[in-house]
């Protein structure tokens, strides 16, 4: 699968990354230009936030709203030590990095941006021994080595699809699912996303409960205009659609939640999903 490869510099002091996400400044601006979708959004120093493909780690700070500290900060310290960004000093609230070693040289494989400007890319450390800017066929031996890859490998991270990741590489991530699942590794030991949870569990001081963040984000969402729980799905959006793998079903996302009163639980594995 062809993707554009952009060299530069990870950036996190004053910034708020967690485990799919970081800032980034590339050497040569131009190359943001040969992006798909639309322009990438750059801050005052040129730096872009880049979203880590296919994966997609507990929410630090959604709405007000967050998932368990341990598990989010988990994940995002993952990151950190992946790209070797040392000596990190959070702020009190653990929301804002107040000092690190950053300015640290690696790479990303982008082909294009979401629909908020962010670059969607395989993340790596280091050098590697092609152009800067050329087109690029990415290796699975250097898959291997991705951040994406890794979180998952390790267990910080949920598996997050949509459509544009090549099958072949995605039927790499879930076998690292899998086996961070079977291991019980990370999060894994603790995920509830298909056993069943009590909603209001999820704002309980402690925030022991575990789920896909993608039903977090929609939960907390609806939560903030209504505590009725009973019109919960029909909030969910219509057009939202998912590809049921390995069959290939499609159905909306809203009719793969179970609901009983205040219990919920997806009815399908987070890998087996595809976002349409």
């Amino acid at each position: 699968m062809a993707f554009i490869l952009i060299k530069g510099r990870f950036h996190v002091v004053g910034y708020s990354p967690d485990g799919d996400s970081i800032r980034f400044q590339a050497y040569n601006l131009e190359h943001w230009s040969k992006l798909q979708g639309i322009s990438p959004e750059l801050n005052e120093e040129n730096h872009a936030q880049i979203r880590l493909i296919g994966i997609d780690s507990l929410e630090t700070h959604f709405r007000q709203c967050q998932q368990s500290v341990k598990w989010a900060l988990n994940a995002a310290h993952f990151l950190l030590e992946s790209l070797e960004i040392d000596e990190v000093k959070w702020n009190e609230e653990k929301n804002i990095i107040i000092s690190a070693q950053d300015k640290i040289e690696g790479f990303i494989l982008v082909k294009k941006t979401d629909q908020h400007g962010r670059p969607l890319a395989f993340v790596f450390k280091g050098e590697i021994d092609h152009p800067d800017g050329e087109e690029f066929f990415l290796p699975i031996n250097l898959f291997f080595e991705s951040v994406n890859y890794q979180s998952l490998l390790s267990g910080q991270s949920y598996p997050t699809y949509y459509r544009g990741i090549a099958p072949t590489l995605r039927k790499k991530m879930t076998w690292a699912v899998n086996q961070a699942r079977k291991n019980k590794k990370g999060l894994w030991e603790f995920d509830l996303t298909n056993h069943g949870f009590n909603v209001w569990d999820l704002f309980d001081e402690e925030k022991t409960v575990i789920i896909l963040p993608k039903l977090f984000r929609r939960l907390v969402s609806y939560l903030e205009t209504s505590d009725n729980l009973n019109y919960f799905k029909h909030s969910v959006v219509k057009s939202e659609k998912v590809l049921i793998l390995p069959n290939k079903r499609k159905k909306l996302f809203r009719d793969i939640i179970i609901q009983d009163e205040h219990f919920f639980k997806l009815s399908e594995l987070p890998e087996d999903l595809v976002y349409l």
